[in-house]
């Protein structure tokens, strides 16, 4: 709205915007940061009057985080990879790398991987045997992609995410401490081992379209099935999926989640920060767990959880409260104590 001619050359919050920055100003909350700027355009809230707030042209954002995001993705600054193969990367001769694709400095690409058209791949990439990854990937610096590996369209991967890792899986040669205390509760001298053996994984992982993974990321091998995570779903920095996991469609698993293996989470399902799940249970789709829950049982669909151990947030706030009123109640307690000695005493 206004002048559609005027051109701006980046985004700035509103205060700080220059006149050839078009102003974030989204909230009513931002119109006097946006006076004190010297923008002539701005992303603003429903109904705003751009007029009396002094702007020449104005874009109106009625669910403004999701206007961010096609702002966003136009003033993106992508990753610096100058078109076309570089010298110094070494491309197996069975491999097959798409059209239109940038490989940067110091990419290795093992026998028999498949790389789609408009790929983006930053230096020191590594990209395993016969791994298959679809159009349009962008794959920051230092990642590696394991043999066997098949991903969709749309891959993205920030700096150092590990996808295809060997799983964690040992066992000893006979039943060890953890088995003895699962099934007795206690740890004794007949359960002590002198080694771990490793199970290989054997299996390998996929990922399906729009899958993101964050920064030092790891997402494990199957066993013997595959590692399997559905299409839409984003993985925060320093998330770990462990071995034989399925993860559904649109999914988002934030910073330091840990999934332990063999574990089954279904669509749409939102685990916050440093939640940690453990091994063979299965999450419904559409959970909500709040950062920290640790899930340590089967969670049904539509639920949201809370807590260590996570429960339902309604009675993980309630059993919040009563923790808290410890304190008083025990002080209640005391004094009804000395007050019932005092009177067997004097009866």
């Amino acid at each position: 709205m206004g002048d559609t001619a005027l051109k701006v050359a980046s985004v700035a919050e509103p205060a700080n915007a220059q006149v050839d920055q078009l102003a974030l100003a989204m909230e009513p909350s931002y119109a006097e940061p946006l006076q004190a700027g010297n923008a002539q355009a701005a992303i603003l809230w429903d109904g705003a009057d751009w007029q009396g707030l002094g702007l020449k042209a104005a874009i109106f954002a009625p669910r403004s985080r999701y206007v961010l995001s096609g702002v966003t993705r136009v003033f993106e600054h992508a990753p610096d990879i100058p078109e076309g193969i570089h010298p110094s990367s070494i491309i197996d001769p069975t491999a097959q790398v798409g059209e239109n694709a940038s490989v940067g400095p110091f990419v290795v690409i093992g026998a028999g991987a498949v790389i789609g058209q408009n790929a983006r791949i930053a230096s020191h990439v590594s990209i395993g045997r016969d791994a298959r990854i679809g159009d349009d990937a962008t794959i920051y610096q230092g990642a590696h992609i394991g043999a066997r590996v098949v991903i969709g369209d749309r891959f993205y991967a920030q700096q150092g995410a590990a996808i295809g890792v060997d799983g964690f899986s040992y066992v000893t040669p006979k039943p060890g401490a953890v088995e003895e205390a699962r099934a007795t509760g206690q740890i004794t001298q007949a359960s002590q081992t002198e080694g771990f053996a490793r199970i290989n994984s054997l299996g390998s992982v996929v990922l399906g379209d729009r899958v993101e993974v964050g920064a030092n990321a790891t997402v494990d091998r199957g066993t013997i099935a595959n590692t399997v995570i559905g299409d839409g779903t984003k993985l925060d920095n320093l998330v770990h999926v462990g071995h034989n996991v399925s993860v559904g469609q649109n999914c988002l698993l934030c910073g330091q989640v840990g999934v332990a293996g063999s574990t089954k989470i279904g669509d749409r399902v939102v685990l916050g920060g440093q939640v940690g799940v453990a091994d063979h249970i299965t999450i419904g789709s559409d959970v909500i767990a709040a950062g920290k829950s640790g899930i340590s049982s089967n969670v049904p669909s539509g639920r949201l959880m809370m807590g260590n151990p996570a429960m339902k947030m309604d009675l993980n706030i309630e059993s919040y409260k009563a923790l808290r009123r410890l304190p008083r109640l025990m002080a209640k307690v005391a004094r009804l104590e000395k007050t019932v000695f005092k009177t067997d005493e004097t009866g």
